[in-house]
């Protein structure tokens, strides 16, 4: 076994005992310390909610992890009694299980629904699953009319269940957007005999890109020329799979990548960009600038720690653009939650271009999983048992008198 990969097992044992510990302690916060006044309140109880995501009605649609259930919140901010949809043939662990959540552009009049999950192929031990997106149609609250979009996905290895699917998001051109990461096969070759997230053949490693009606790639894809590609591969070069959010004014991909304990840097995503893993040098990776094509434009870590620092990377999951409209006090900025610190944090972005961070701080406690923006412009964010809301400043305007 290489030492990148025993560090990438090392990094989800501690993620594992970090959320068991999480889970004893329960979900609440007691308070937020920050220096910006906004206390955190509950929205609703939620298991592991993976990813979160609004309808353009107002309600609230999350995901949890384990359990393949698909629920949802009322514009009255109730809790529905029944799911949303359950996926039975889900299967659970680090790295994969229900994962990803996407409402479509055009929900108002198809209500579309789109999930990534990863699917039971055989039950165990050991159990083998493999990543799969779906599309459901919201009928009064009740997904109907379940379509399997994309199912042609490598299976789980028996002996590295971890780091399979990851987020799904639409992109700022109507295509649907999602990650794989690298099956915890750092060193492992793919078909064209490269290490498996640099090597086109295979989507492991990579970010994704299809079309929302039938999982095909679209003609302008990067590599769908190349016969020798997977001809869905938008980005490659990726550890984990990563989740990732459009800058609403520049359009532009951001997205939070690392090397597992090391270098976790926020990164634009470009098509047909590398983004370097596994070729960055030798474990614990004491130069984040090697291998690398694509500098990140500010990295993060744990507090008195620096980026090359073994165990420095804050293990961040969620992250969203928020509006300087809603929070006058905060402005607009890039939010991250990051699951080893459990901290929401505020990143402040150069303009015009906002390719570099001037500004890192916390501005909630407890944030463990996906962070989204409601229909009001609030920031969501999910630890491990419920959906918490940041309320409007005093300070700040509603979007009317902005």
């Amino acid at each position: 076994m290489t030492r990148a990969v025993s560090a990438c097992l090392l990094f989800l044992a501690l993620c594992l005992l970090t959320l068991i510990a999480g889970a004893c302690s329960g979900g609440g916060d007691n308070g937020d310390d920050n220096p910006f006044g906004i206390k955190s309140e509950v929205v609703t109880p939620a298991a592991n909610a993976d990813a979160i995501e609004f309808a353009p009605d107002g309600r609230l649609f999350f995901v949890e992890h384990w359990t393949g259930a698909i629920r949802v919140v009322g514009a009255d901010g109730k809790l529905l009694a029944d799911p949303f949809f359950t996926l039975t043939d889900v299967t659970a662990g680090i790295g994969w299980g229900l994962s990803g959540l996407a409402i479509d552009p055009s929900f108002a009049t198809n209500h579309y629904v789109y999930a990534l999950y990863t699917q039971l192929v055989r039950a165990g031990p050991p159990t083998v699953g493999k990543p799969v997106v779906v599309r459901l149609t919201d009928n009064n609250n009740v997904g109907t009319d379940q379509l399997v979009l994309v199912s042609n996905l490598p299976e789980t290895d028996p002996e590295h269940p971890f780091n399979a699917n990851g987020s799904l998001h639409f992109g700022p051109d109507g295509r649907l957007y999602f990650t794989l990461g690298d099956y915890d096969k750092a060193q492992a070759l793919g078909p064209t005999g490269k290490p498996l997230s640099q090597d086109l053949g295979t989507p492991i490693g990579k970010m994704l890109r299809v079309n929302k009606e039938d999982g095909s790639p679209p003609p302008d894809n990067p590599f769908v020329r190349d016969p020798s590609a997977d001809p869905r591969i938008y980005a490659y070069g990726f550890r984990g799979a990563i989740n990732f959010t459009v800058n609403p004014k520049t359009k532009r991909i951001y997205a939070i990548d690392n090397t597992g304990l090391t270098c976790e840097g926020v990164v634009t995503i470009e098509a047909g960009a590398n983004y370097a893993w596994p070729n960055v040098g030798t474990f614990p990776f004491n130069d984040c600038a090697i291998g690398r094509t694509q500098t990140p434009l500010g990295y993060l870590t744990q507090q008195g720690r620096r980026p090359e620092d073994f165990q420095s990377a804050p293990g961040s999951t969620g992250t969203e653009f928020i509006s300087g409209s809603v929070y006058k006090v905060l402005g607009d900025s890039l939010v991250v939650c990051e699951s080893g610190t459990q901290l929401l944090r505020r990143l402040v972005l150069a303009p015009p271009n906002f390719d570099k961070i001037t500004a890192n701080d916390v501005i909630a406690k407890n944030c463990w999983l996906d962070v989204t923006v409601g229909p009001d412009g609030l920031v969501y964010y999910a630890n491990l048992t419920e959906i918490r809301r940041l309320p409007r400043p005093p300070e700040s305007p509603s979007p009317s008198q902005s």
